[in-house]
């Protein structure tokens, strides 16, 4: 294959690429749907967003828990839908065939689901899905819409299900729809018991001429049930009608000749908000702002609609919610006979009970109440046994949404919120302050803070995080637990409950926490345990019979749980102490080292009953330790026992426990590779991955230093010749922390600590260098959403075997903030955010490096309500926050804080910033704030605020209002140039604006007339950089005390955003309107036009990215690229990575062999398959082509080397007659040649380079 050498020509027009990674999905919730998709026997809740699904589970006391997630869709999801394919009819179908109706023959297919998922999506395809749990994916069939409906149609738009899912139906938004026959439920089962899914047996396409609004079937009388009767809202010219489509399912659809009812609507139906199809007569039913209209009999022109009102709107509010969605509750069979009853939901919360009667009249109605949230989104009912009331599942595209309990003649209660950070307004980086280590590993990672607003006026700080959710449950107050060095936890509690043991350096305390922890938590005492609580434990654990074992400094204390067993005790001599020691229970073994006259030694005691007595025996000869020890650990093997010691000169010594003898296997001493004077004592070993294949064994050490340094080894041995055989193998040290790194192992997974940093390890050990990947564990307080622990104090992990806790397996017990906590350790990473909750909606977030605090717009709006009209006003308020605050804020009326300043009416912040000038040794600190005003005749003003923390109570902020200068025009943004000048945009100018001690006088001439309105802007001597509105980038020179039109964009975009990033290249990343981020060079601009060239790189993203902030580049990332954030209003938040050449090149063919791969990319186009053949590069250069998508590599990332080895050498997607596509060897050779030019000669490239992958797709909040 040939591929021409100077296609990046370096001479000419050196290239950049650009990378982007979706580190934070969009939180909006479209569809909340209970379908159980995986099988009868799971309570399954399909959660649906903008480009992704997700699955939970309800489980007992009304929780929904996360079970797993698609995300590959690579398009917009604009509808959703169940499809029942049991073999049994749905209670729609039995209640319509009535009571001696029987069910199919066929009995359902043990273990197989009864429902699929019906999706469209916006690259016009159908996609039909559920969840296969023996091959534990998900199994689809994807059915392309018609090509020749334009996309401004959006196909899809609109799809509904038969009540008896016999036929589907999809619309666009006008003029278009079609119909899909289904095939038989058990053809269907048969299907999926063979992970197969082909459901659609027949189509037929139709035109309307119209907007259409709604469509839904209608339930068939039960004489009629033969029949299939699908209505459609249809609009034109300024009038609706419904349509009725109506034809026999016993006959071919393309053959059928459906009957067309049409029925011209009054002006009030013209617009409904709602269209619900009723279970009896035919009926539908109407919703509008203010009144239902149910149309009975399909669409007989004899009977008018009855109508029926709806609540009032709110006096004080002047608004008129719309009700805009609706749920139908299931009940049992005979009362269904009879009934049909509907929840309404209003937008802003509001829920009504509907009783509807046999005839279709609406018999009652309810108020139930608000929900206390926005639902403009999802809203449906999960039919689960729940103590006799209705779970309501509720979420909106602004504020949080909820699971509700509903009990009869009972206002609804949440149970569990369902958190939603969009709209966002703004968002702020806070870097760390770690980053004076360049390897330090994820503590240099930057904070992410974003603002938002909700229709309820209750907006927010949100940080949002990425990592492990460990979720509070339960928190026990005790006094003296803020001074706990350790804590065990052990499974012999009581009735199959906890005992949990910590100490601090003067004693222990054994409490009893049952199973279920509903009753009473108890303190064992001394006589009870036969354990020492007034010394301090220096090891603990339990034996697989029952018996406690605590090690102090004079003692080893075994404690039996069971009557039958009496505890005891061995004590050292008067002239003997334990230093460190270790329990492993599963072999009864007590390792300690003990000093005595001569000094220490290493002791190893076995556990053994004898009758109704515990004793200890003595395993081998102590052994003489020339070296002050640490820790210990120690692992099991077939052939004996392993002891690791970690030393306080930052070796590890390996002692091995064979035929009852102890034996000296080797040290190893560590290389941290740090030249400052650190501590190289390890403080805790833990050991994960452990491995036996036959006499060969394999695990990881990690060595938790007390410098805050993670230092992992590979080890492997031979049981044969373990003492000669052994090999440690170390991997590349992180540091976490400045204070000692605590390390527990978790099964494969291990737990650590340091200072605030909480962590979770994984190691991946298939070379002999192990590779480890850092997650950051968060614990979260559904109780409290700002709640965050200020220090992790210790913490065990309940690594439990018996059955009787197997629920406990994923159960974290810490001492945090001086209370010992009970957590919940999610299965998988995710968004974990936390909320600072404000008194009104937040519009600008900045932070104050000087301050340390983040500086918060939000508005509120109060009533007149004594006037006539009503007045109502909206102003808006300054607030100072710290990042770390552990509750929500309270509003201006609270006297007890400083005052803050506040705009007039209708007077909005347009931005926000810290702006700190300096005059010789003096240095001034401000908080400048831009605004805009409608009515006044100066429409924006700049105002200065000093501010500083309180002498007297430093936590607090004061300020003042220092000046203000005012505008003709509204201020929309201002940035910092030189010393002492603001750069402001009011209006369509740039305007410089000094304070009185400036030594810099403009001419009025600088300032500057600019096409639109600069949204953003930024200075970087002698240029200022601006984001206008309508022409996207624009650079002015402000050299000679002017400003000059120095470049700009040759494109025309509607601008948002930008960083400048410098460097030989002059970069600049901007972001516009339509999702389009482009990387632009200033260099190579003539005098004669001032353009720009043509963008290195262009990405076209699925949401306009609305604020661009620079980051901090982790050292974990192999790569030299400069690091940007990218927040949307949605809430999504990007990570931006550029690109040099090789990089490109290596992920461009990557990302290529990821396109051509149906399992990596199952929705992509077989047109775009063919577009991006994986061996080729195409000559000519395109912006969009310079643009790798992180989130299908990602993919590739997840499934590991092998699958890339795979994907490089299979032959599935290579034909001879096109040789463009690459032959399987010439891909594999361009892949070696592009591995070797980026990571060198390596002796697995494979491998290598999906490390490095992994590394660079990392994320680090």
């Amino acid at each position: 294959m040939e591929i021409e050498d100077n296609l990046f020509s370096s001479d000419s027009h050196p290239r950049m690429g650009l990378l982007s990674r979706t580190l934070i999905p969009s939180p909006i919730i479209q569809w909340i749907l209970p379908a159980r998709l995986r099988s009868e026997h799971q309570n399954d809740v399909v959660f649906i967003g903008e480009r992704s699904l997700q699955i939970k589970e309800a489980v007992s006391g009304f929780h929904l828990e996360d079970v797993t997630s698609k995300s590959d869709f690579d398009s917009n999801i604009m509808a959703a839908k169940v499809i029942n394919v049991g073999t049994e009819l749905p209670w729609e179908a039995q209640m319509k065939l009535g009571a001696s109706a029987a069910p199919v023959n066929s009995e359902p297919q043990i273990g197989l689901p009864p429902q699929i998922l019906l999706l469209s999506l916006a690259s016009r395809e159908l996609v039909f899905l559920y969840y296969s749990m023996s091959s534990d994916q998900f199994i689809h069939h994807h059915r392309p819409l018609p090509s020749d409906v334009s996309t401004f149609e959006r196909f899809g738009r609109n799809i509904a299900v038969e009540p008896r899912s016999r036929a589907i139906a999809v619309s666009a938004s006008s003029d278009y729809f079609g119909v899909f026959t289904l095939k038989q439920p058990p053809v269907l089962q048969s299907q999926m018991a063979h992970h197969q899914l082909d459901p659609i047996s027949e189509e037929r396409f139709f035109r309307v001429d119209g907007d259409i609004i709604f469509m839904e079937f209608l339930y068939p009388r039960p004489e009629d049930d033969g029949k299939i009767l699908l209505l459609l809202l249809v609009a034109h010219d300024q009038i609706t009608h419904a349509i009725c489509y109506e034809w026999d399912a016993s006959e071919h659809l393309r053959q059928a000749s459906p009957i067309v009812t049409k029925r011209l609507l009054p002006p009030e139906d013209r617009l409904p908000t709602m269209l619900i199809p009723l279970t009896k007569t035919s009926s539908f039913m109407l919703v509008t702002t203010s009144t239902m209209a149910v149309y009975k009999n399909r669409l007989d022109p004899r009977r008018q609609p009855s109508r029926y009102p709806l609540g009032l709107p709110d006096r004080e509010s002047r608004k008129s919610p719309l009700w805009t969605r609706w749920a139908r509750p299931l009940r049992n069979w005979l009362y269904n006979q009879k009934h049909d009853d509907i929840y309404l939901c209003r937008e802003d919360g509001q829920i009504s009970y509907l009783g509807i009667g046999n005839e279709g009249e609406v018999e009652n109605q309810a108020h139930l109440g608000q929900l206390c949230c926005d639902v403009d989104a999802a809203f449906d009912i999960l039919h689960f046994g729940n103590e006799g009331g209705d779970l309501l599942l509720a979420a909106g595209n602004t504020g949080d949404g909820g699971l509700f309990v509903q009990k009869a003649r009972d206002h609804p209660r949440c149970v569990q919120k369902f958190m939603n950070w969009s709209p966002v307004t703004d968002s702020v980086i806070v870097k760390s302050s770690n980053q004076q280590f360049p390897l330090s590993a994820d503590i240099a990672s930057d904070r992410l803070f974003v603002c938002s607003t909700s229709s309820f006026a209750q907006g927010a700080i949100v940080e949002l995080r990425h990592g492990i959710e460990a979720q509070i449950g339960l928190v026990v107050s005790l006094e003296g637990l803020s001074g706990t060095r350790d804590i065990w936890t052990m499974s012999t509690g009581t009735n199959g409950g906890v005992i949990v043991l910590t100490s601090d350096p003067m004693s222990s305390v054994l409490l009893d926490l049952p199973a279920d922890f509903d009753e009473e938590i108890c303190a064992i005492d001394e006589a009870d345990s036969g354990l020492d609580c007034g010394s301090q434990t220096l090891a603990a654990g339990s034996t697989d019979i029952g018996v406690i074992v605590q090690v102090t400094e004079r003692a080893i204390h075994l404690g039996a749980t069971f009557a039958s067993m009496r505890s005891s005790r061995f004590e050292y001599g008067y002239d003997q102490s334990i230093t460190v020691a270790a329990v492993n229970g599963s072999a009864s073994l007590i390792v300690a080292a003990v000093r005595d006259q001569d000094g220490l030694h290493l002791h190893a005691k076995r556990l053994t009953p004898s009758g109704d007595q515990l004793s200890l025996t003595d395993v081998g000869e102590p052994l003489r330790m020339h070296f002050e020890p640490v820790c210990i650990s120690v692992l099991t093997f077939d052939f004996g026992s392993l002891i690791c010691v970690g030393a306080g000169n930052g070796k590890i010594f390996l002692y091995v426990i064979e035929n009852e003898s102890i034996t000296f296997m080797s040290e190893k001493t560590m290389d941290v590779a740090y030249n400052e004077d650190i501590s190289k004592a390890i403080d805790s070993l833990a050991v994960i991955n452990k491995v036996e294949n036959g006499p060969l064994k394999k695990f990881v050490l990690l060595c938790g230093l007390r410098s805050g340094i993670l230092v992992p080894f590979g080890v492997t041995l031979d049981s044969v010749n373990a003492v000669s055989s052994i090999v440690m193998t170390q991997a590349t040290p992180q540091r976490l922390g400045h204070t000692s790194l605590n390390v527990q192992s978790r099964g494969d997974l291990a737990l650590l600590t340091c200072g605030q940093g909480f962590w979770q390890i994984s190691c991946a050990h298939d070379s002999m260098m192990p590779d480890c990947t850092l997650q950051r564990i968060w614990i979260t307080d559904q109780n409290n959403p700002a709640y965050h622990p200020r220090s992790i104090h210790s913490f065990s992990v309940a690594n439990f075997a018996n059955s009787d806790v197997e629920g406990l397996s994923n159960t974290l017990f810490c001492i945090a903030d001086g209370q010992l906590m009970v957590c919940t350790i999610q299965r998988e990473e995710k968004t974990v955010p936390r909320r600072i909750g404000l008194p009104g909606s937040a519009t600008k977030l900045a932070y104050s490096q000087y301050l340390k605090s983040l500086v918060v717009a939000y508005s509120r709006t109060e009533f007149d309500t004594d006037a006539d009209p009503i007045k109502r006003f909206t102003r808006s308020h300054i607030e100072f926050v710290d990042p770390d605050s552990q509750q929500a804020i309270c509003g201006p009326e609270d006297k007890l804080r400083p005052w803050r300043p506040h705009g007039a009416a209708g007077e909005k912040i347009s931005c926000i910033l810290e702006w700190t000038p300096k005059k010789g040794d003096e240095e001034y600190h401000f908080i400048v704030i831009g605004t805009a005003r409608k009515n006044q005749q100066d429409r924006g003003r700049v105002i200065f605020l000093q501010t500083s923390r309180m002498s007297s109570d430093p936590s607090q902020i004061e300020c003042n209002v220092k000046y203000v200068h005012k505008f003709e025009g509204p201020v929309y943004s201002i940035a910092p140039y030189g010393n002492f000048t603001l750069m402001v945009s009011t209006g369509h100018e740039i305007v410089p604006l000094e304070p009185k001690f400036s030594q810099t006088r403009w001419l009025r001439a600088a300032r500057y007339p600019v096409p639109s309105p600069a949204v953003s802007m930024s200075s970087h001597e002698p240029y200022l950089y601006m984001s206008t509105s309508r022409e996207s980038l624009m650079i002015l020179n402000a050299s000679e005390e002017k400003l000059v039109l120095h470049a700009y964009d040759r494109q025309k975009h509607d601008g948002l955003s930008h960083v400048h990033i410098g460097g030989d290249m002059q970069l600049t990343l901007a972001s516009s309107r339509g999702g389009r981020v482009s990387l632009l060079t200033g260099r190579r601009v003539t005098e004669n036009d001032k353009m720009m060239p043509v963008a290195f790189c262009e990405a076209h993203l699925s949401t306009s990215v609305t604020k661009l902030s620079p980051g901090t580049r982790h050292s974990t990332m192999p790569t030299s690229s400069q690091v940007i954030y990218g927040t949307a209003m949605n809430g999504t938040v990007y990570r931006f990575l550029t690109l040099k050449e090789k990089e490109w090149r290596l992920l461009h063919l990557l990302q290529n062999l990821c396109i051509r791969d149906t399992v990596i990319c199952p929705f992509t186009s077989k047109r775009k398959r063919q577009r991006n053949p994986a061996g080729y590069e195409s000559l000519e250069f395109q912006p969009s082509q310079m643009h790798i998508n992180g989130d299908i590599l990602n993919r590739l990332s997840i499934r590991g080397p092998s699958y890339l080895m795979y994907m490089l050498v299979t032959e599935e997607f290579y034909s001879p007659s096109t040789p463009e596509t690459g032959s399987p060897q010439a891909i594999y050779e361009r892949f070696l040649e592009l591995s070797k030019d980026l990571l060198g000669e390596t002796s697995n490239p494979v491998e290598d380079v999906m490390k490095w992958l992994k590394r660079t797709l990392h994320v680090g909040f």
